[in-house]
């Protein structure tokens, strides 16, 4: 499966802060403690529609559906665009626009297709440019609000489309590291994302079968052993290596595999993954459809432990007491574990396949070996998964879960330490190898509440010697945060504004392309405004090289001139710089 790529450390917009959440009012409070991830009865529907391919070459995909990514689930299919952009697009189905989103990450810029034939909501992201029908109208709302960034959505059949038609030109937009076109299809009446591959196998050989590379048996670490330990057991596949484990009480197996196709070596993430014991079936994975607020729970299908500490993808077959991914697991197993009872051996088997049948697996065995198991001693409060608004108060910090925080009862513990360099004592808030399915509310007390400007105070988490900034609030000498993981976290302050410098200055004029670096040391940047000779003009964002840019519309600069460039960028601290530029052009 395609790992997922890091995001360049760049501090530099509010979605891209690692682990926080923005501070919500009460309101806002409430709806959040109000949503609820249902499970799907329903299997994706069967692709009986007759959808147009996107492109008029042969078709081959660098991303499939379903590929574990980091904290979401990849919701479209990716097409390679023979390593260029500004490919012709065309649209799947007849319908109309409904909706549209510009930004300098994410999907970069996106088009949405509703087609009310057949229930459907084709999405089409990175993209370049759109066709200039849709072009025009998305260029004059982005003027007339004087921003880049962008969300519209349309009435139906204000801006029709045909089968075929050409809708956009392919790009390398937003978070994207290749030129290549992110294609989406959508249950319309839902919103939930379902594999599009089903809709272009006919275009797309494949007759290669998933490969496994790694297998891992985890003990429960309360209730297992493996191999005599409650540390988990690692077996090398592709080393041929015995795959058989001794183990005793409750243990989750495990298997590291990727997904490969016909004339290429990109790898993919599994579709179906099945688990059998001594012939039996007991558990069963299929990613073919998916709920948006659930995609978070991609982090309850594997071990969280291995993926933050080392970035592996260990597939195991546990599954919370929340059941969050009720609609991609099934299991006759209670919360997916083996129990090792019987002095005897359990042959087990994982079973791989995609689309088109390929299968392959993986026999291992689990020798049943009688074992006293040691309970240990757990730390902290218990909280609920269930539970409502329950807290925890610690030598000046409250912490408050609410409903669906947790994806299983979990017991958190809280401890402290001082440290000079921060405005507050240094919080160890429960285990970092624990997910959390949604924010929760840290409150900490400013220990030396000193500076004017309150909004330059900001709570970060520790990572050793990388920290990252939370989005936050002051309130009567507290700092307020959302935070959605464990982990350290302490209160500093964000006191420098973000930096601008121009980029090939000197060719301005023959490029006609006018560009800055723009990033911040923190907090990231909130905002930013481009303006020549006292005018507002779009500067578009590339929020992956932290660059913004504007090409110089004649119809609006004149030229043979001076003309006077001023940026202003303001970071989630409310520091700011401004920058002022002469070019002739």
């Amino acid at each position: 499966m395609s790992l997922y790529n890091s995001i360049t450390k760049i501090s530099f917009i509010a979605l891209a802060l690692v682990g926080c959440q923005s501070i919500g009012n009460n309101e806002n409070e409430q709806q959040l403690s109000n949503i609820s991830i249902k499970s799907l009865n329903e299997r994706a529907p069967e692709p009986t529609a007759s959808l147009h391919r996107p492109f008029d070459f042969p078709l081959v995909l660098s991303g499939n559906f379903g590929e574990l990514r980091a904290n979401h689930f990849h919701s479209g299919i990716d097409f390679k665009t023979q390593g260029e952009t500004r490919k012709p697009i065309h649209c799947a189905e007849s319908g109309y626009v409904s909706q549209i989103s510009v930004s300098g990450g994410g999907y970069g810029r996106a088009i949405y297709v509703t087609h009310p034939s057949n229930g459907l909501t084709t999405v089409y992201a990175h993209i370049e440019q759109y066709a200039p029908k849709i072009d025009s109208i998305v260029r004059a709302e982005q003027y007339r609000r004087e921003t880049f960034a962008i969300n519209l959505k349309f009435p139906a059949d204000s801006i029709p489309v045909s089968k075929g038609e050409i809708i956009a030109l392919s790009g390398n937009s937003g978070h994207s590291f290749g030129p290549h076109l992110h294609m989406e299809v959508r249950h319309t009446a839902t919103g939930d994302a379902i594999d599009p591959l089903p809709y272009f196998k006919n275009f797309i050989a494949d007759s290669v079968a998933p490969k496994a590379h790694k297998l891992i048996l985890y003990p429960d670490k309360q209730k297992g052993l493996v191999n005599g330990s409650t540390n988990a057991t690692y077996l090398s596949i592709d080393n041929s290596e015995k795959l058989e484990f001794n183990a005793w009480g409750l243990v989750y197996p495990a298997i590291n595999a990727n997904d490969y196709m016909t004339n290429t070596l990109n790898i993919y993430g599994v579709k179906y993954l099945t688990l059998k014991i001594d012939g039996q079936e007991v558990y069963k994975r299929t990613i073919d459809r998916f709920q948006f607020n659930a995609t978070r729970a991609i982090n309850t299908l594997v071990n969280y432990k291995d993926l933050i500490d080392n970035n592996q993808w260990h597939m195991h077959t546990r599954i919370p007491q929340s059941r969050p991914l009720g609609c991609i697991v099934e299991s006759t197993l209670i919360n997916g574990a083996i129990n090792i009872d019987s002095e005897r051996d359990y042959n087990c088997e994982f079973i791989m396949s995609d689309e088109y049948s390929n299968r392959n697996s993986v026999s291992f065995t689990i020798h049943g070996t009688k074992s006293a198991i040691k309970q240990p001693l757990l730390k902290g409060k218990l909280i609920s998964h269930l539970s409502n608004n329950d807290t925890i108060n610690h030598k000046g910090i409250n912490i408050r879960f609410f409903k669906g925080c947790l994806y299983e009862d979990v017991n958190v513990d809280v401890s402290s330490n001082s440290n000079t360099k921060y405005h507050s004592l240094i919080y160890t808030i429960g285990n970092d190898e624990i997910p959390i399915a949604r924010s929760y509310r840290i409150a900490i007390d400013l220990d030396n509440d000193n500076i004017i400007n309150k909004k330059q105070y900001c709570i970060v988490r520790i990572n050793g010697n990388n920290k990252s900034a939370c989005k936050s609030l002051y309130k009567n000498s507290k700092i307020i945060a959302y935070v959605n993981r464990f982990g350290n976290y302490a209160i500093t302050t964000d006191e420098s504004a973000p930096k601008l410098s121009p980029r090939n200055e000197d060719k301005w004029a023959s490029t006609g392309i006018i560009s800055y670096h723009i990033s911040d040391n923190l907090s990231g940047v909130k905002c930013y405004r481009g303006e020549i000779d006292g005018k507002w003009v779009m500067f578009e964002l590339d929020s992956k090289n932290a660059i913004i840019s504007y090409r110089i519309d004649p119809k609006t600069i004149k030229q043979g001139k001076d003309h006077i460039i001023t940026i202003k960028a303001t970071d989630n601290c409310g520091n700011e710089q401004q920058i002022t530029n002469k070019f002739y052009w």
